[in-house]
């Protein structure tokens, strides 16, 4: 993802400088499958999400496991989808010197809107995503809502 939602930690450390993680920003790696009829398809994955700022003096970790089912509609190179997420286990994990401790999340509901190229006859995908997504921390006597609204680009291999 290109843009995460709200800040949740900024580190300060000699080595990393002033690391920042935002909720539901980083990496997402999905498997599922595609089921295709006609001019429509409707995909379905579950995978992992994982955002860490560089650094080399400890860790920033935000991550999750998305579920996510997508109906798509193709008109020649292009796709459009909307679709709902369902974010499993959301965390965030900060383990820097003089900092060390975990925030969990609620499991959160969102939506996405996708679009993309898709070339016939290939195997791939490139596109570009919005959801918009709220998080709710539950280990905190003070739990206090996030946002966790995302951009991406995305891209999608088939075999």
């Amino acid at each position: 993802d290109m843009l995460g939602g709200d800040t949740v930690v900024t580190g300060t450390c000699t080595a990393c400088g002033t690391p920042e993680q935002k909720a539901n920003n980083g990496l997402a790696i999905n498997a599922g499958g595609v089921m295709i009829n006609d001019a429509y398809e409707t995909q379905a994955t579950i995978g992992y999400k994982y955002g860490s700022p560089l650094g080399e003096d400890g860790t920033i970790t935000w991550e999750a496991i998305p579920l996510e089912i997508i109906q798509f509609y193709r008109a020649s190179n292009m796709r459009i989808g909307l679709g709902f997420i369902y974010q499993i286990n959301p965390r965030l994990v900060v383990d820097v010197p003089g900092l060390n401790y975990e925030n969990n999340y609620d499991n959160a509901f969102g939506t996405l809107v996708q679009i993309g190229w898709a070339p016939a006859g290939e195997p791939y995908t490139i596109e570009l995503r919005y959801s918009p997504v709220t998080y709710k921390q539950n280990n905190s006597a003070y739990p206090r809502e996030v946002n966790g609204s995302v951009f991406g680009i995305f891209s999608n291999f088939y075999f």
